[in-house]
């Protein structure tokens, strides 16, 4: 039991000490996590969007595009929104190889 510990023990610091090297990397490209916050992500849409300045994102259209996304009453069946398939806790992805959607539509890439 105590050697079971022991390389667990080893194996999680070595993934620790691994991600750091992987979090040093991505802050010295320059990537930034995204800001959990609505303002300050409008902010940053803002900033980097080169058509800001004649499309600029705002608030209502931030709120829109959320509520759009988690809308079932958009689809054929009025039961599937857009986080049915591209659920945002996954990462946008379901990693199934059919979607749920209508008539169980398989995937383009596999």
């Amino acid at each position: 039991m105590k050697i079971k510990s022991v390389l667990l023990g080893s194996a999680v610091l070595a993934t620790a000490l691994s991600a750091q090297n992987l979090i040093q990397d991505a802050l010295d490209t320059g990537l930034v996590a995204i800001p959990s916050d609505p303002k300050a992500l409008i902010k940053a849409i803002n900033e980097a969007s080169p058509d800001a300045e004649k499309y600029p994102t705002t608030m209502a259209a931030y709120e829109l595009g959320k509520r759009l996304y988690f809308d079932p009453r958009l689809s054929k069946s009025g039961i599937i929104s857009c986080n049915t398939c591209h659920n945002l806790g996954l990462g946008g992805a379901d990693g199934v190889p059919a979607s749920t959607g209508h008539k169980w539509t398989p995937n383009l890439i596999t």
